[in-house]
């Protein structure tokens, strides 16, 4: 390729390499981006095709003008400027540069997932124009287009500059390092942590908090390629190994220390410092937000289970260490004011974080039996009644994947990172809180709805349909296709052009006709689960039918009237179920009760455990679609389930929740699974 040549001799430390018909796989979606840049070993390219997980920088062209993702104002005058936020110009409606901006998200993406990054670099050619990308997870900055034939040289300090950049200046994440273990360790380590491809690499994990302690060991976290914005989480067991038994000098561990750390006494053992012994422990990585308003602090997650253990919380996971990473604050927030602005919009800042915890458990879909699916339910809100009294903590992300099940079947209320102290009075963030499915109709209606005690119970609830519909075995007469479209109304997702994506119609419907979660689910074995479904959602008809009681209707029945009044008796009578319900929605006491109650009924089958494999279609997606959108939703649940770890189970990823560009038509569900 002509272009390689002419720029090749700007990077005398980098290899180009043309991968424009040698893609890399990831997520099933074969990717090649035209031009890869990779740090050369012994003076050449280590690939020549495309490889998201190594390389440095990477290229597109697009031949015509058409195909061109953005657009520049016509001048660099500030009316030219401001036309181009008004009518969004710079962002083009057309197919073309739609599809564009979506396959560069999708790259990026990529790269992001398969590499331990703050952020990164990348270019775009469209004819003889040029521009630069910088992605990291609060947005990207894209350059104005450049001539790259008439003013080569830009393109030119551009690549010499970054040829010549350190790995951390060039974005890479330098708190994980490659691990170097005697081979007995290393060896050691993969038992422990399951992994039985020894070509897999072992990377040394900082922790905050924890690397004075010790360092962790382990592979590369799993991850699904979906959008870079974000939290951008990513969970896996790792390796702890105790710091006296790390050579400070190299960071190399000699079993020799933990053959002695484990062959103390007891009596050596109380000399030394608790729990001073390797063990697998559980790593979550991810990126925190921060708030851009002025005076809002929001607390890092192992700051609020260091309150919720104060106020004695049971059923949530033992934490041991968390903290900010260093130079992983994003940037892209800091740029929303520049006079050179061509887009405006809202940007939430986010840090790098790092949380583990020692934890035993595997995900909520992998349960035994269903009365173990609502026993572990009602643990879950129990922690979460007891955070919202007495620690005054309102947990804000309820999900199916937000809930673990122990190895002895009780469940834990896991990934608090979003909880919000109730002192705390406001918005902090210009988004809904929440993982999509999940969330409470008042929410999904409502986009700017600060989100209450009552949107949590509701959520709650969508656990308890949602897994029953997906996993409860249910009667050979509840097809796939009607399992599809049940668990579709947990998807609908539209978008009106310049507002937030809303939903939450269909599951208003099934709420307030009294027929939630479906109206033709039967389970397949005799259960108590889908009369407490119907007990549990009964106060929700009122909060979403019903039309509360005006002034003068209360006072007309201000006591008890004489049954012989029909109209008035029923008047009193719905005003009273009204008030009724709204009590209950107003705290987790009435819920908790009737989970109790339900659990100690007789009738629980022993044998109605948990089936992945149940069939899933609908007539609004294709069964490819609805695939996607249900192992998104199972691989943010998984990544606590590394079954391999002993003792190590199950965790979600991140809130799937869609994040969509382009107007979609009301009632139909986003199902795209990539990171576009």
């Amino acid at each position: 390729m002509i272009y390689i040549a002419a720029i090749q001799g700007w990077m005398p430390h980098l290899q180009a390499v043309n991968t424009s018909t040698k893609g890399d796989t990831v997520n099933n979606v074969k990717l090649k981006t035209d031009i890869s840049i990779y740090n050369r070993v012994d003076g050449v390219a280590p690939t020549d095709k495309t490889d998201f997980s190594r390389m440095e920088l990477w290229m597109e062209f697009k031949v015509n003008k058409d195909g061109a993702p953005f657009q520049d104002p016509r001048d660099d005058t500030v009316e030219s400027r401001l036309s181009a936020i008004k009518d969004g110009s710079f962002t083009p409606a057309t197919v073309e540069a739609i599809m564009a901006r979506g396959q560069l998200a999708h790259y990026a993406g990529a790269q992001h997932s398969l590499q331990f990054r703050h952020f990164s670099f990348s270019i775009v050619v469209h004819g003889d124009h040029a521009r630069f990308l910088r992605w990291d997870p609060s947005g990207t900055v894209v350059t104005a287009a450049f001539n790259y034939r008439t003013n080569p040289r830009l393109m030119a300090k551009f690549l010499w500059r970054f040829d010549h950049l350190s790995p951390k200046q060039r974005g890479n994440n330098v708190s994980i390092q490659p691990a170097k273990l005697a081979t007995k360790v290393d060896a050691r380590v993969r038992e422990q942590l399951g992994m039985k491809d020894k070509k897999i690499p072992l990377y040394k994990y900082e922790v905050p908090g924890l690397d004075r302690m010790g360092y962790a060991y382990g592979p590369r976290p799993p991850t699904q390629n979906r959008s870079l914005v974000s939290r951008c989480t990513r969970n896996s067991p790792v390796y702890w190994i105790p710091a006296e038994n790390v050579d400070g000098a190299t960071g190399s561990y000699d079993e020799r220390d933990e053959h002695d750390a484990n062959a103390q006494t007891g009596q050596d053992k109380e000399k030394k410092r608790p729990r001073s012994e390797p063990r697998v422990i559980y790593m979550k990585d991810t990126w925190r937000f921060l708030s851009n308003l002025p005076d809002v602090d929001v607390m890092a997650e192992h700051e609020i289970y260091a309150i919720l253990h104060d106020h004695g919380t049971p059923n949530i996971p033992e934490h041991v260490a968390g903290g900010d990473v260093g130079g992983g604050r994003t940037q892209a927030q800091d740029l929303v004011d520049a006079p050179w602005l061509c887009v405006k919009t809202r940007i939430s800042p986010y840090q790098h974080y790092r949380l583990v915890h020692r934890i035993v458990g595997r995900v909520l879909f992998k349960f035994e039996c269903t009365k173990q699916f609502v026993s572990a339910v009602f643990d879950a809100l129990q922690a979460h009644s007891h955070a919202f009294n007495s620690a005054k903590i309102l947990h804000r992300d309820i999900s199916a994947g937000n809930i673990i099940l122990t190895d002895e079947g009780r469940g834990l209320l896991i990934d608090w990172e979003l909880a919000k102290l109730m002192k705390d009075v406001g918005s902090r963030r210009p988004d809904r809180t929440g993982t999509w499915q999940f969330m409470s109709v008042n929410l999904l209606q409502h986009p700017g709805k600060i989100r209450t005690l009552t949107d949590d119970l509701e959520s709650f609830l969508h656990v308890l349909g949602w897994i029953t519909l997906r996993y409860v075995p249910a009667v050979d007469s509840y097809a796939a296709m009607r399992r599809g479209k049940d668990l579709g109304k947990f998807d609908e997702y539209y978008k009106e052009d310049g507002h937030s994506a809303e939903g939450g119609d269909a599951k208003c419907d099934a709420l307030s006709g009294g027929w939630y979660p479906s109206k033709t689910f039967q389970p397949r074995f005799d259960t108590p689960l889908y009369g407490l479904l119907t007990e549990l959602s009964r106060p929700f008809k009122s909060l979403y039918a019903v039309h509360p009681p005006t002034i003068e209707q209360r006072k007309s029945v201000h006591v008890l009237p004489d049954r012989s009044d029909r109209e008035l008796y029923r008047l009193w009578d719905s005003i009273d179920q009204y008030d009724q319900d709204m009590r209950h929605l107003q705290s987790p006491t009435w819920f908790i009760n009737e989970i109790k109650k339900a659990l100690d009924r007789e009738g629980w089958p022993t044998n109605d455990e948990a089936d992945v494999n149940l069939p899933i279609s609908s007539g609004k997606q294709t069964d490819r679609q609805m695939q996607i959108r249900t192992s998104q939703l199972q691989f943010t649940q998984s990544q606590w389930a590394m079954s391999k770890a002993p003792s190590m189970n199950s965790k979600r990823a991140a809130s799937p929740t869609p994040e969509p560009s382009a107007k979609r038509r009301r009632g139909t569900p986003d199902v795209s699974g990539s990171g576009i």
